[in-house]
């Protein structure tokens, strides 16, 4: 597959978007490549996440990976400055994780395998 390690980077960049729509101020990334997968993990101080806002988020990020749609749509990720691409992420990653850390940290791991 072309292109895995742009794609990453457009990964990250929605989500840090995403993190930052919902009031982030402080946001670290980290992206390490295994043998078989990548493992992105975003942590963010927050104040805007409801409950519901959370499950929308986990749901929206564990979408089943589509190759065939990410070919053809992974560019599009971080070009609209209306709305986020989340389901767009989420069919680019093979698993989405996201649980809080403390009272006001948000961890997200997404899981890419090669």
């Amino acid at each position: 597959m072309r292109h895995n390690k742009k794609r990453i980077c457009r990964i990250v960049d929605e989500l840090m978007t995403y993190l930052f729509t919902m009031g982030a101020t402080e946001i670290t990334a980290s992206v390490r490549e295994e043998e078989n997968q990548f493992i992105i993990i975003l942590r963010s101080n927050f104040t805007e996440f409801s409950e519901k806002e959370v499950k929308r988020l986990v749901r929206r990020l564990n979408i089943e990976r589509q190759v065939e749609m990410e070919e053809y749509y992974w560019e599009l990720t971080g070009e609209s400055d209306i709305d986020t691409e989340l389901t767009l992420v989420g069919m680019m990653t093979d698993k989405g994780e996201v649980r809080f850390l403390d009272n006001n940290t948000i961890e997200i791991t997404l899981y890419r395998y090669k």
